[in-house]
């Protein structure tokens, strides 16, 4: 049998053969039978006008595929079939170059992040499409060095303010600017899954195409992805109370055991889902209070921030046997007055 492309081939046991191949291939071998399951053929490959069944695939330690192949038992249906000659050798080698150089783009696309996540969000759309990466993930990793920038900014101002020197009223701008529209870029990103670019990768990437682009190949800065105009319905009352369930439920926990049993009874409210988590979080921050009140010597704040804790501390034991209420409760109510 005559091996094709940069392929070998050699003679197996019995009327088996061993292609060695340097570009892995599509095939499936041979599952064996069990005791749970019958025996599945692996692909049947069509070689110089006659069948084999692929028995095993072997990866090698020098890179490539080792192939074991015998000829097609005609008891078994062919399920999965592929044929092996030169033109099917050139393609597969074709598409595994083609797939090499996506792999090799999309590594630099990811290294490249903090730069390509600032074009626009036509090209980051195409650039997930064509790399298989997420767009989305480009914009949230090149608003992180911007927000370093930020911090250099705040500190260089903070320093300025200790010599008692005010900075200039620029510089505070341009901090401002750009803690906003990276802040408001990062957020697109995680909340929404899109991609957003920054006015300053926006008028780089439009001098680029109207320059030196090839506009035959490049993505146009001015094309909008289909489906971003859709109008999305308004939701029916019911989904509309339990979304508000779902965004106040953190407040919820924090009312009297009544509130929280009638919210239950008309929504399916389960007190054990967040209670213990935010009395977590508020007794952490009640601690944090009681340190910096006796590092200030605050006696007022010393005592509701001890009394806040202390309460906390009550309700994370409660809470394993039943719901209970906070005297934060008060505050929280007007926000939840739909639900009850």
């Amino acid at each position: 049998m005559q091996a094709y492309g940069s392929d070998r081939v050699r003679p197996g046991e019995g009327e088996q053969l061993v292609l060695l191949s340097r570009i892995p291939k599509a095939w499936t071998p041979r599952a064996a039978k069990t005791l749970t399951s019958a025996e599945f053929p692996g692909t049947a490959v069509l070689w110089d006008e006659q069948y084999f069944e692929v028995i095993t695939a072997d990866g090698l330690p020098q890179g490539g595929v080792q192939y074991v192949l015998e000829p097609w038992r005609e008891m078994h249906i062919m399920r999965t079939t592929d044929q092996y000659d030169a033109s099917g050798e050139e393609a597969r080698l074709v598409e595994y170059r083609a797939q090499l150089s996506r792999e090799t783009r999309r590594k630099s696309a990811n290294a490249l992040a903090i730069f390509s996540g600032h074009l626009p969000s036509s090209v980051q759309e195409e650039m997930g499409r064509d790399l298989g990466i997420a767009p989305a993930r480009l914009t949230m990793y090149s608003a992180l060095p911007v927000y370093g920038v930020v911090i250099a900014l705040v500190l260089w101002m903070v320093s300025r303010l200790i010599a008692q020197t005010p900075p200039p009223l620029p510089v505070v701008l341009l901090t401002g600017y750009l803690f906003a529209e990276s802040s408001f870029r990062f957020f697109t990103g995680w909340m929404a899954g899109r991609p957003m670019g920054s006015p300053v990768g926006l008028f780089i990437y439009i001098v680029y195409w109207f320059t030196i682009a090839d506009r035959s190949r490049a993505t146009s800065p001015f094309n909008r992805e289909k489906g971003t105009r859709i109008p999305i319905p308004e939701a029916p009352a019911e989904r509309g109370v339990t979304d508000a369930l779902m965004m106040r439920e953190a407040l919820v926990t924090l009312l009297d055991p009544a509130d929280q049993e009638r919210v239950a009874a008309r929504f399916g409210y389960d007190y054990r889902h967040q209670s213990s988590l935010i009395a977590a979080i508020i007794l952490v921050f009640a601690l944090l209070g009681v340190v910096t009140s006796v590092q200030r010597g605050a006696v007022i704040s010393f005592l509701v921030a001890a009394g806040i804790s202390g309460e906390q501390i009550y309700r994370l034991v409660a809470l394993r046997r039943r719901p209970a209420g906070s005297i934060l409760g008060f505050a929280v109510r007007p926000f939840v007055r739909k639900l009850l």
